[in-house]
């Protein structure tokens, strides 16, 4: 759910000076392309306005309509902003100084479709076996696996660590967070050798914040076609 945080101009241009200073990475993001990650570098004026510049981590080719770019202070909901591309080179990106931000509040631990892609991989506790299978569904606070998984771990197991790859429906964009535990909540036997597995856990620091980042493109990729023009 997005929610305006403030079109103050004070406050908007405070809150960029701050992430233009910490330099705190920005995700673009804009319905049919694969996210990428930016850099924030420097503000400076031109003749038809403040330009925020940001450095490209990897090369690729900017959007020419308006998109959306995300980032994140510690401990703190996703925030967003409206980016209108007004040059680009190889390695950077400048846009139109932004009018106002927006927060994307989850709501409580809703759960969103996965990339086939995603894939998880865990063993029993105290077990050397490792197994591996696909993320069909995730929220917050856990997930829906299927894989052929082994046929010792019972209903309330716990999964010590649970290492995930989460993949967006489209691109190549991925994230990576790792679960200290996990707990096993449902079985469903979907054949002789294939399983379906619930399971709870709690992320915590940068692998919760790494997820939150996730979930918030993945409400993105549901929400209308031209939500990304509007803050």
């Amino acid at each position: 759910m997005q929610e305006l945080w403030s079109d103050d101009p004070k406050v908007v241009g405070e809150e960029i000076i701050r992430i233009v200073g910490q330099r705190i990475p920005v995700t673009l993001f804009q319905k049919g392309m694969s996210p990428q990650t930016l850099t924030p570098s420097e503000i400076f004026t031109k003749e038809t306005g403040p330009i925020l510049l940001f450095a490209k981590n990897t090369p690729f080719q900017a959007p020419k309509e308006p998109c959306l770019l995300l980032y994140q202070h510690h401990s703190q909901p996703m925030r967003s902003f409206s980016a209108i591309p007004v040059l680009e080179t190889s390695s950077e990106l400048g846009v139109l100084f932004p009018t106002s931000i927006i927060t994307i509040q989850r709501r409580k631990y809703p759960r969103y479709v996965t990339s086939l892609r995603s894939v998880a991989t865990f063993t029993r506790k105290a077990s050397q076996y490792l197994n591996h299978g696909t993320i069909q569904n995730i929220s917050m606070e856990g997930a829906k696996l299927v894989g052929k998984f082994s046929q010792h771990i019972q209903k309330g197991d716990k999964l010590s660590p649970l290492s995930m790859t989460l993949r967006l429906r489209f691109g190549d964009f991925e994230e990576n967070a790792t679960a200290p535990e996990a707990i096993v909540r449902r079985i469903i036997e979907l054949d002789q050798e294939t399983r379906e597995f619930g399971i709870q856990f709690l992320l915590k620091g940068t692998d919760q914040e790494t997820l939150e980042r996730y979930i918030a493109i993945c409400s993105l990729e549901d929400s209308p076609p031209n939500a990304t023009r509007k803050p």
